[in-house]
């Protein structure tokens, strides 16, 4: 393939690129997307040379003025896009972006117009990889990386000698005949590939080398973050089944200390709502409070003491990946009591619930220490209960009573004794005696607790929560309702729980007077069988998911507080490298001590290592002179590059000697090619005209500087042919 035709395939796949990241990163018009994607293909199958394209390119030919004109109307565009459509600078800017893009792919005549297209791609990926920090993004920038080497490559090999006269301000010589055209060659494809690779090493250097930076002109501004219900302080009963239906990945959590078959079934809290009103959940004890920093970037929960005594289980250690969601709660195992991360606040409210102070745009990653509270026998005896007022007003509030609820309420725990059996009973009646279903729209009814209870006897689990948590409060039992997320997908390849939104649940949080809130989970297994998928694809499934955890973690995450861990654990690798080498010097100098006996009794030990030291920095010395003057690789260096770099002429040279001896010439090594010219004249004159061009050709393919044209080599194969054919008289 020409140079030429090159440049302009590889300019327009560099576009291409580009304009990929864009459509994966930003949610473009679907005419604009089609028209650039049109635009790209068209002009491609016209640098590719494809037949006929040259014919419908002639007939949409536009004048200067008229390309002129429509960048005038983007550019007015662009300004009406901002104020009035997309309401933002940078999707509008992105849409003109792309406008631009196509005008210019039209316009590719002059090498300027290719330095244009390039800042424009450039402009491109640098907005994709704004937009988002998705694991796609590894291979488009990849892609983009070899066809810019190349691109900036061709773009001087294909410069014309009055680009550079003109660059340099020099008049032009005498024009010389035109050369042929030049290909691409094997070694000029490895060559740019190579220097691909190159680039893309030195600019993870760069990566890991130069210090992040928080935010700059192309951050993330726009977009939707997921969507999520059930964690504002004011909830409708029904709320989370749609969204129980979504796939989407919204956390992942790894318990470093523990194993998923350990943990089991994980329960990330997040909001407690104390008040129901018949239709709707509220907290009124949301009121927020700052967390206490006991260590930069850890926070500490204050416990409330009126909410009952502190939790008193097995601490529980989890990282936590965390989407962009559309609420500032902080999720984790209940109950939190540090939280750490690259926070410069972090807030809670009297339930316990964490919270930032804003929702976030970007993916966060934490670390929570858990501890859950383990039933103690004295909550298994019957015992005399006295609750302060705080938990009669919150924990105790219900709605108008319900004569059905109470009598069914009664009817559970009758010959119960203790508090937590109570509890135990309405929740086994629960999970025994109603289905789990999706389909149970009990929100627009009158009375949906009674409807799921009496009537229906199907629901979700916030009608079992809703249902368990009054019926407790019925019978005297402070219970509240939790919303967060129940994780029981774990990823064996990652060690670490996929948390998702159809994983989206509530449950109930019972008081017990000596063990404290106690998490009960009324909602039966759910029935409704997943739709069928093979094991191979849920196994690569996990794989990519695990695969996407490593890029966030390595990439996206990267901080300044990750290169310094790094640069702490080079620094104390060498320094350990650095001990162990020392403690091996001082064995063989201790051992050479031992071996010179009484005589190493005169030397100190710190005297015999500074001599040992000495004579290794002596012959160092030394091997760098030696290697300096006497350059050992030259010869077969020399040799190699001899042999790789003979030209073909030396091939018709050599088939041309092995001819003459044959006729009884004989050119001894010593010989010159010219004095090889005169003998043949004065023993086979009809051979000298052959045997000089030959031997001319050949001095200028092996020695010259400049290659043989096609048209010599030619020339010089005719002349062997002659040879060959004439007989010696």
């Amino acid at each position: 393939m020409p140079l030429d035709q090159a440049h302009r395939i590889v300019s327009i796949l560099l576009a291409g690129t580009s304009f990929v990241g864009l459509v994966l990163s930003a949610h473009l018009p679907e005419w604009l997307t089609l028209l650039t994607g049109l635009a790209l293909l068209f002009v491609l199958l016209r640098a590719v040379e494809f037949q006929g394209i040259d014919r419908m390119a002639a007939k949409l030919a536009l004048s200067t003025a008229s390309w002129n004109m429509l960048v005038v109307t983007g550019f007015l565009g662009f300004w009406i896009d901002s104020l009035w459509i997309s309401g933002e600078l940078l999707p509008a800017g992105i849409h003109f972006l792309l406008v631009l893009l196509v005008i210019k792919l039209f316009n590719l005549q002059l090498r300027r117009d290719y330095l244009h297209l390039y800042a424009i791609s450039l402009v491109a990926i640098l907005a994709a990889a704004s937009l988002t920090n998705d694991l796609w993004y590894l291979p488009i920038f990849l892609a983009y990386l070899v066809c810019a080497v190349w691109t900036l490559l061709l773009f001087q090999l294909t410069k014309k000698p009055e680009d550079l006269a003109a660059a340099v301000g020099t008049v032009l010589p005498v024009e010389r005949p035109s050369e042929p055209s030049r290909l691409v060659s094997s070694h000029l494809f490895w060559l740019t590939n190579g220097m691909a690779a190159a680039t893309f090493g030195i600019t993870l250097i760069i990566f890991f080398a130069i210090p992040r930076v928080g935010g700059g002109f192309y951050q993330k501004s726009f977009g939707q973050n997921i969507r999520t219900s059930g964690f504002s302080n004011t909830v409708d009963l029904g709320s989370i089944g749609p969204i129980k239906r979504d796939p989407s990945v919204v956390m992942r959590v790894e318990i470093p200390d523990r194993t998923g078959h350990e943990v089991g079934r994980l329960y990330l809290r997040g909001v407690a709502f104390d008040r129901y009103d018949g239709r709707s959940w509220a907290n009124e004890l949301s009121r927020r409070r700052v967390m206490g920093e006991t260590a930069p970037g850890t926070f500490t929960l204050r416990r409330n003491p009126s909410q009952g005594p502190a939790a008193h289980g097995r601490a529980l250690r989890q990282n936590i990946l965390l989407e962009s969601l559309d609420t500032p709660v902080l999720f984790a195992a209940p109950f939190a009591e540090t939280v750490s991360g690259a926070f410069t606040s972090v807030q809670s409210d009297l339930t316990g619930a964490l919270y930032l102070p804003v929702p976030t745009s970007n993916r966060i990653e934490y670390s929570v220490v858990s501890r859950s509270n383990p039933v103690l026998p004295a909550d298994l005896q019957p015992q005399p209960i006295s609750y302060p007022d705080s938990f009669v007003r919150y924990f105790l509030q219900a709605p108008m009573h319900s004569e059905r609820i109470d009598a069914l309420a009664e009817e559970i725990i009758q010959n119960k004794r203790s508090t937590y059996e109570k509890a135990v009973a309405i929740q086994e009646h629960l999970t025994s005696h109603y289905r789990y279903s999706l389909d149970a729209p009990l929100a627009d009814q009158a009375s949906p607790l009674e409807e799921f209870l009496f009537t229906r006897k199907t629901g979700y689990c916030e009608h079992y929560a809703t249902a368990m948590v009054i019926m407790l409060r019925t019978v005297g039992i402070p219970a509240r309702l939790v919303t967060g997320f129940l994780a029981t997908e774990w990823n064996e390849y990652g060690n670490y729980y996929v948390v998702r939104q159809q994983d989206a649940h509530a449950w109930v949080e019972v008081h017990l007077p000596q063990s404290g809130w106690v998490m009960m989970d009324p909602t039966p297994a759910i029935t409704e069988a997943p739709g069928p998928t093979s094991p191979a694809w849920q196994a690569l499934g996990r794989i990519l998911d695990n695969v996407r955890l490593r890029w966030n973690r390595l990439v996206v995450q990267y901080s300044p507080a990750d290169q310094l861990a790094v640069v702490r654990e080079i620094k104390s690798g060498s320094e350990s490298a650095r001990n162990r080498a020392w403690d091996s010097l001082s064995a063989l100098v201790t051992s050479m001590t031992a071996l010179f006996g009484k005589s190493g009794e005169y030397l100190s030990r710190s005297a015999l290592l500074f001599v040992v030291l000495l004579g290794l920095a002596v012959i160092g010395f030394g091997a760098i002179l030696w290697v300096r003057f006497a350059r050992p690789w030259e010869r077969t260096l020399f040799l190699k590059a001899d042999r790789q770099a003979e030209p073909a002429i030396s091939h018709l040279y050599r088939q041309m000697i092995r001819h003459l001896e044959k006729r009884g010439i004989a050119r001894p090594a010593a010989m010159a090619p010219l004095e090889l010219i005169r003998i043949t004249q004065e023993q086979w004159e009809d051979a000298s005209a052959a045997v000089g061009t030959i031997t001319a050709l050949y001095c200028r393919g092996r020695f010259g500087q400049m290659p043989l044209t096609g048209e010599e080599f030619r020339s010089a194969q005719d002349s062997l042919r002659h040879l060959m054919a004439l007989e010696r008289t």
